[in-house]
């Protein structure tokens, strides 16, 4: 597989000693091939620091996503790439830019 920045992919990410197929997007590949990668979920957990990618946004159809998800600045997880399940999609358009001004 082959892996570009701002692809969002399935992982088998561990949260709560429960390890389970997640999306993440990918913010850092290194020299190496590690990837950077950015939990999304589709609960806010009332944490205002998060970036949205709405479902009724016109390029929500790229993410390869179902429903309404956020992304969260942290923590950022680096991972072998043969970890990762499958690509399901990419930000794209003005979500691309949005998201490379909110992540710095």
């Amino acid at each position: 597989m082959t892996f570009s920045l701002y692809q969002i992919v399935l992982y088998r990410f561990p949260l709560d000693k429960v390890q389970y197929p997640k999306p993440c997007v990918i913010v850092d590949i290194t020299q190496n091939g590690i990837l950077g990668i950015l939990p999304i979920s589709t609960k806010s957990y009332g944490n205002d620091s998060k970036f949205i990618l709405a479902e009724s946004d016109s390029e929500f159809v790229s993410t390869g996503l179902s429903e309404t998800s956020y992304i969260f600045g942290n923590p950022v997880l680096d991972i072998h790439p043969s970890l990762v399940i499958k690509v399901l999609g990419n930000l794209t358009g003005h979500l691309r830019t949005e998201f490379i001004d909110w992540i710095g």
